[in-house]
């Protein structure tokens, strides 16, 4: 076993700024090797390719994964924060991470910032973080489209049931990120990447820009997931591949009820003992020795309950004050002010929530390191407002023009939502 929690969580919870305070409950990510930036290359190091993006993870996990392998399965469940992880792995569930976790590697990592995931799986396909690739959170304002724009449904954020609007306005998820991507790369140096993606989300734009190159299998549910990933696997014998498996139930659960709710922890049970029965089960001996499986998440979360002193409808006196309605994330909003009034944003805040936001200029926020090693997509600045607002504890800012319904949220710098699992389980073991 190389559980290395006790060696490197520590480090995380140490690793701090002075540019900017911080509660002992946050977390900055840890770009220099113990961060989902240093997954893409990690994968290459395994499959024997060269290095893509930003280095791999450190030389002590590194080190422990062996390899090369024939085959690397990447499974990201989304919102799978380190909490959740282990306490699923506890032995009272009876699942495979229990029962194998003596016989594969175990750290801690950290997320991005900001923790979400448009911009998490843009930097797992990028190599890259948040203010190079330049999809910084869940919605954005694009000044080359006159638009506030949803990054995951590629729409104007103010749009309704138009998914995918974007292309009227001249937006190719394509070509946008205008970047190099981690398909390519592989394509490049003789590995097949194939992904496994529900079927609702298998062709949209965030999947075309981001899986270029990229074989796409589409499943309806998990029971189809698993079997068609043992199948694929066992009909494939002596090809190197890559194959990254997206899983989103937990996330949604998460989002309506909190990652503490019993649904969440019935849906993973269910899905770890499908993934352990269909595919584990399954797999040809000689396929199995070759093949490394890897569990990870692209951020946590946090649970934020209601409250209606958050929603900005109830403060015209801020909004009177803004361009625009805020972006990025409702625990880590951009604000785009108007000119002259910066200092009274930040006496609002301090009268009305003094001590549940911390207020951060963005430059200071990019030069500290904050969204990833430069150098910076060109116009980043632009997609950052005047002024951030990192939420503490619980807190949060609603915007939306519907009902705030949302139990459980990520995109912040506390533990819960930095935090995730890297658990890399070489499958000959279960043999």
């Amino acid at each position: 076993m190389s559980d290395l929690s006790s060696h490197i969580l520590p480090r995380l919870k140490a690793h701090r700024t002075d540019a900017f305070p911080m509660d002992e409950d946050m977390m900055l990510p840890y770009y220099q090797g113990l961060s989902l930036v240093n997954l893409p290359a990690t994968v290459c190091a395994l499959l024997d390719a060269p290095i893509f993006g930003q280095p791999p993870l450190e030389e002590g996990i590194l080190a422990r994964l062996g390899g090369p392998y024939e085959k690397v399965v990447f499974l990201l469940v989304d919102a799978l924060g380190y909490s959740l992880f282990n306490k699923m792995r506890q032995p009272a569930h009876q699942l495979l991470w229990n029962r194998y976790f003596d016989q594969g590697t175990f750290a801690p990592l950290t997320s991005i910032c900001p923790s979400t995931t448009a911009s998490a799986l843009t930097t797992f396909w990028t190599g890259e973080g948040a203010a190079v690739h330049g999809v910084v959170g869940y919605e954005m304002w694009a000044k080359e489209f006159g638009m506030v724009i949803n990054n995951i449904l590629h729409s104007a954020s103010s749009g309704h049931g138009d998914v995918g609007g974007l292309v009227r306005s001249g937006f190719d998820p394509a070509t946008f990120l205008n970047r190099r991507l981690l398909g390519t790369h592989l394509v490049e140096h003789g590995i097949s990447p194939t992904t496994f993606i529900h079927s609702s989300i298998a062709h949209s734009g965030l999947s075309t820009m981001q899986m270029a190159d990229v074989n796409i299998r589409t499943y309806v549910d998990e029971a189809d997931m698993c079997v068609s990933l043992a199948q694929h696997l066992n009909t494939h014998p002596g090809v190197r591949e890559f194959i990254y498996v997206y899983y989103s139930d937990i996330d949604t659960l998460m989002h309506r009820f909190n990652a503490d709710d019993l649904r969440v922890a019935l849906q993973f049970e269910a899905f770890s003992n499908l993934l352990e029965k269909a595919v584990i089960d399954r797999l040809s001996p000689q396929v199995a020795r070759d093949t490394l499986l890897v569990l990870t998440a692209d951020h946590g979360s946090k649970a934020t309950p209601k409250y209606d002193r958050f929603d900005l409808r109830h403060h015209p006196r801020l909004m009177e004050n803004l361009v625009m309605q805020p972006t990025c994330e409702h625990r880590l909003a951009f604000f785009y002010i108007k000119p002259g009034k910066v200092q009274a944003v930040r006496d609002y805040f301090a009268k009305t929530w003094p001590e549940d936001f911390y207020l951060v200029d963005p430059d200071t926020a990019l030069e500290s390191g904050l969204f990833g090693p430069g150098p910076f997509r060109e116009n980043i600045r632009d997609r950052m407002g005047d002024l951030m607002a990192v939420g503490r504890g619980d807190s949060y800012l609603w915007w939306a023009p519907k009902p705030n319904l949302m139990a459980g949220r990520h995109g912040g710098l506390s533990e819960e939502e930095m935090l995730v699992p890297f658990f890399a389980l070489p499958l000959g073991s279960t043999l």
